[in-house]
């Protein structure tokens, strides 16, 4: 084929293609540009409104465990679990009450019964009440029961004793509370490691 324009028409016509060309490449370069510019916008205005629902979120949260007095519900959550040890530590031992009872009954005098014992455990301290004709008879059971030769309590101590008939229609006048720690040797007597399935 046989050009005939001259060649700065020839040229011209070249330049002005390139120039077509380069102005659509622009163009779609600043769309593309513009649409970057909407969609980063966008995002920060969705992140920014997130964020503020997340911060009005834990705030609800905040105020509402606050409401439900979370300090209290963890304090008694703790004081349940100390309870559940004690169970546990209770229950991983088997102690012969039956046993502890009647090495408790020989040594009360004449003119006094056990009436009632509250056993936590027999490596602490235990409460016994007894029902006595009179003070003397309270006094002597914390001799007899704090006598080393009975190796059931290190330490007796006599917490009260009244005298007001607390058993009217008997002889029983006095109602004595003692406060007892078991010796060693009553914990070894008295309490058994718990056999498995036992």
């Amino acid at each position: 084929m046989i050009n005939l324009l001259p060649p700065e028409r020839a040229a011209q016509i070249r330049y002005g293609r390139i120039n077509s060309l380069l102005r659509r490449w622009l163009a779609a370069a600043g769309i593309a540009i513009l649409i970057l510019v909407v969609i980063i916008a966008s995002g920060l205005v969705y992140t920014n409104q997130q964020s503020k629902g997340l911060l009005a979120d834990i705030a609800a949260t905040n105020q509402e465990l606050s409401d439900q007095n979370l300090k209290q519900i963890q304090a008694d959550a703790a004081t349940i679990s100390g309870d559940v040890k004690v169970i546990n530590q209770v229950l991983n031992k088997e102690v012969r009450v039956s046993d502890l009872m009647t090495a408790i009954g020989q040594y009360m005098p004449a003119g006094a019964i056990l009436s009632s014992l509250t056993l936590g455990s027999v490596t602490g301290a235990i409460d016994l009440t007894a029902s006595t004709v009179d003070y003397s008879s309270a006094a002597q059971i914390a001799v007899n029961l704090s006598d080393p030769a009975s190796q059931l309590f290190s330490k007796v101590d006599i917490v009260s004793i009244s005298c007001q008939n607390s058993h009217p229609g008997t002889s029983y006048a006095c109602a004595a509370v003692y406060k007892a720690l078991f010796s060693k040797a009553a914990a070894s007597n008295f309490v058994n490691p718990v056999k498995g399935g036992s």
